[in-house]
């Protein structure tokens, strides 16, 4: 075994052995693969093999894309059968909810342009003569759908990784990670020791412990999964083509051809948890024992989709671990707060997802930037809160709802409340109703506690718009209150503050005392890194604020980025200090009663910043919000949160102060046509596409610029446009195709009801021939096809008179 490596990939299932496949093909020399026992001994070994394009995000479904396209080049390149059948697949819906989400699925497809179709229950019928289509009332059809081998795909790309001069080692075992003095990491095992610029944690099952070796706790736990292979059966055996696989979700359950019978897999109502707190280091290739009563009222759904497996006999019952993390989707890229440590573990689904993540995350590590914006699989998507025992409680939850329906509001109950803010209570004594953000109860919207508060989860409007239509219209006609105290808060101080931090943002960093600079943050592509907002305190003294959700990614990224001779400091305060929003034309008179201040328009510009006492409380108010009318942000210590909010409350109590939320919030933003992360901004679109493009300053240098210029030089290939589309009840949501005529030519990135404006609204990227307002386009929501206008940013106070009051 070599004891220098430029990479080392621990663990030899499909996704590991997809890594090093892939980052030797690509040209990285000095890769190393280490595996404990044989190839394919954790859960690749019982996997069923299927392979679909579905999923219900963008981005992992290019993944699947990816590694469909893979697979079938495989075994050409290394000459190992990796038993590819391309049989198409069926996805049912026996309800209108399900009818919804694949409405939504479909169109999502479509800007991907995979072949997908709708399809009645006749025509189910007539392609898959064994199935029982009672009480189904539609779904889609993919026909490029398939299945493979698990352990042909992974003995193939370890052959291709092989021949492009990686290293495996089988039967080796890792022992301990260490940091060299030089930065390099020191991997040990039990047949000596590697030191590598590069470690991808892809273990499987044993990930959590391998994260531990280098201090991490990753939400990760093994789960038992079955499937059930039946007796040989006639009427598959004499059929003349392949099968599709039919997954009956509502169900839950999925069934394909395997050979001369059938294989029922299924997601039960309870998961049996597999040695949750570590699997044993000498499992291998071991069958667990299946538990049939546990798994019999799923067999029953298999039984009656189809009934001939009523008739028949089961051949082998096969029930193995895979490992589940809070959402079910998995942990990859880098490992927050580390350099160079990379994951690519938590997989339920990895067979279809092996090859896709194997590609775009070598890319990943090589270029330092992802391919295609792998945010819904990042391990950063989640923060300290998601421990151990909160995976524990969260994949109860989780594996059961594997199948359900898929829409953009179903709120959890598992594992929450989690993190609060001390006004809490008072919110819920308002009525409030929360979502869970990055670990963090905020509320969606508030009701007046007499009515089911419970939100009907769907994409359509639903009981909630009601409320959220109050909210919008009080805070454009009196004032609200939003906790945002979940921001991502960052202090940056030295005397190379000022220098370093205009190197991380295109915008020119704030030079006066007290004033706010919008900063987007690019990769080294020049495309959008993140939104963050920059107040200079004092000299060398900066205050940053980014979004909640992004807290380690961000924060990851300015570690990563800090000058090696210690004049700059960096310091997370996001739990220090809350923040509450007070927005609408009496805020100012709000704040003038509560604060010890001159709060006026001549004292308190717009897009500066002071310290304040707010009550008995001094804190950093900023003059902006993300709602587009008069307000300010209070930044406070956490611990006088509640004094705060009663002297704000008191002081708005003459002004009808009233609380107001998330969805509130989003739909005012909306119409202000601001930028939302992950959604307008992200690693596809770079400022000059949208109306930040004033933040660029291209007289200084910066991560990004020479991206810039070169966007610059070649032209913009498409512009930010704000849509209003002709809608009933269903508004865009995002990943909506932007059609001209019968041609797409855009993706919406989000969209919404705009309650101020009663309009419904998208926002999205379209070529730049096609961005004047007034120009007609359709949107597809749902499957169906809305006209829609081109509009001017911002549709609602366009110029900006009432923020700026």
């Amino acid at each position: 075994m070599k004891t220098q490596a430029r990479v080392v990939v621990i663990g030899g299932g499909a996704i590991g052995v997809s890594v090093a496949y892939h980052l030797a093909k690509y040209g990285w020399e000095d890769v190393v693969l280490i595996e404990k026992h044989e190839l394919t001994s954790g859960s690749t070994w019982m996997a069923a093999g299927n392979c679909s394009f579905f999923h219900g995000n963008y981005y992992c479904t290019q993944v699947n894309m990816k590694s469909i396209e893979i697979y079938q080049g495989l075994e050409a390149e290394t000459g190992q059968s990796v038993g590819w059948h391309t049989t198409g697949s069926i996805r049912t819906a026996d309800n209108p909810g399900r009818m919804e989400e694949l409405g939504y699925i479909y169109s999502m497809n479509r800007c991907l342009g995979l072949d997908v179709d709708w399809m009645s229950p006749e025509k189910m019928k007539e392609m898959h003569p064994l199935m029982n289509t009672d009480g189904i009332i539609g779904g889609l059809y993919w026909p490029d759908d398939g299945d493979v081998d698990p352990n042909g795909i992974t003995m193939a790309m370890s052959i291709g990784a092989k021949k492009h001069g990686a290293e495996i080692n089988t039967h080796t075992q890792v022992t301990g990670i260490d940091r060299t003095a030089s930065g390099e990491w020191l991997v040990h095992t039990d047949k000596g020791d590697v030191t590598c610029e590069y470690v991808v944690n892809a273990a499987g099952l044993w990930a959590p412990e391998v994260a531990r070796m280098v201090g991490l706790e990753i939400p990760s736990i093994a789960g038992e999964h079955t499937h059930i292979l039946f007796e040989a059966i006639d009427a598959v055996d004499s059929h003349d083509t392949y099968l599709p696989l039919v997954r009956d979700p509502d169900r839950s359950i999925y069934i394909r051809q395997e050979m001369d019978s059938l294989i029922l897999g299924l997601y039960e109502s309870k998961v049996k948890q597999w040695n949750p707190k570590g699997v044993p280091w000498d499992y291998a290739q071991t069958e667990l024992q299946p538990d049939i009563d546990h798994i019999a009222d799923f067999i029953e759904h298999g039984i009656h989709r189809f009934p001939i497996m009523g008739e028949t006999g089961f051949k082998h019952v096969t029930d193995g671990p895979i490992t589940y993390t809070p959402n079910g989707d998995p942990l990859v890229g880098p490992a927050y707060p580390l350099k160079n440590f990379f994951h690519a573990c938590g997989y339920s689904f990895g067979i279809t997802q092996a090859g896709g993540i194997g590609h775009y995350l070598a890319g990943w590590i090589m270029n330092g930037e992802p391919e295609i914006d792998l945010w819904p699989v990042d391990s950063r998507r989640y923060g300290s809160y998601a421990n151990w025992a909160y995976n524990h409680e969260k994949i109860e939850d989780t594996y059961p709802r594997l199948y359900a329906i898929i829409c953009p509001n179903d709120w959890r109950d598992a594992a929450r409340p989690n993190r609060t803010a001390p006004i809490y209570e008072y919110q819920k004594q308002a009525g409030a109703v929360f979502g869970d953000y990055y670990g963090w109860e905020c509320p969606n919207y508030f009701t007046d506690n007499t009515a089911d508060k419970r939100e009907t989860p769907g994409w359509k409007r639903n009981n909630t718009n009601a409320y959220v239509d109050a909210e919008c219209k009080h805070v454009m006609e009196h004032a609200g209150i939003l906790d945002l105290s979940r921001f991502a808060k960052t202090r940056i101080t030295g005397p190379g503050a000022e220098a370093w931090l205009n190197t991380l943002t295109c915008q020119k960093v704030p030079v006066r005392d007290g004033r706010i600079a919008l900063s987007p943050m690019l990769d080294h592509n020049g495309n959008f890194k993140s939104d963050m907002t920059i107040t200079r305190i004092r000299d060398n003294d900066y205050f940053c604020v980014t979004a909640s959700v992004g807290k380690r990614h961000d924060q990851h990224w300015l570690m990563e980025n800090l000058p090696a001779d210690g004049s700059v400091c960096m310091e997370d305060v996001t739990y220090k200090l809350g923040c509450l929003v007070i927005a609408g034309p009496k805020s100012r008179e709000v704040l003038a009663k509560a604060c010890y201040d001159d709060v006026s328009n001549e004292a308190f510009a717009f897009g500066t910043s002071r310290e304040i006492y707010v009550g008995r409380v001094k804190c950093r108010v900023n003059r902006m919000n993300y709602v587009g009318e008069l307000g300010y942000e209070i930044f406070h210590p956490i611990e006088s949160q509640i004094s705060v909010f009663q002297s704000l409350m008191a002081a708005g109590e003459a002004h009808d102060l009233k609380m107001f939320g998330m969805y509130a919030m989003d739909s005012m933003r909306l119409e202000k046509g601001y930028l939302a992360w992950k959604s307008e901004m992200n690693v596809h679109h770079t400022p000059l596409e949208t109306n930040v493009a004033w933040t660029v300053k291209m007289d200084k240098d910066f991560i990004g610029k020479a991206g810039l210029e070169k966007q610059k030089a070649e032209g913009v290939p498409r512009q930010l446009v704000c849509l209003v589309c002709e809608a009933d009840d269903a508004d865009p949501w995002g990943y909506n195709p932007i059609f001209n005529g019968e041609e797409i030519v855009g993706m919406t990135s989000s969209g919404g009801y705009g309650h101020r404006t009663d309009k419904s609204i998208a926002l999205g990227y379209v070529p730049p021939a096609l961005a004047a307002p007034g120009t007609r386009l359709d949107v597809e929501v749902l499957g169906k096809r809305l006209a829609a206008e081109v509009v001017a940013m911002p549709l609602y106070d366009p110029k900006n008179e009432r923020m700026k009051a």
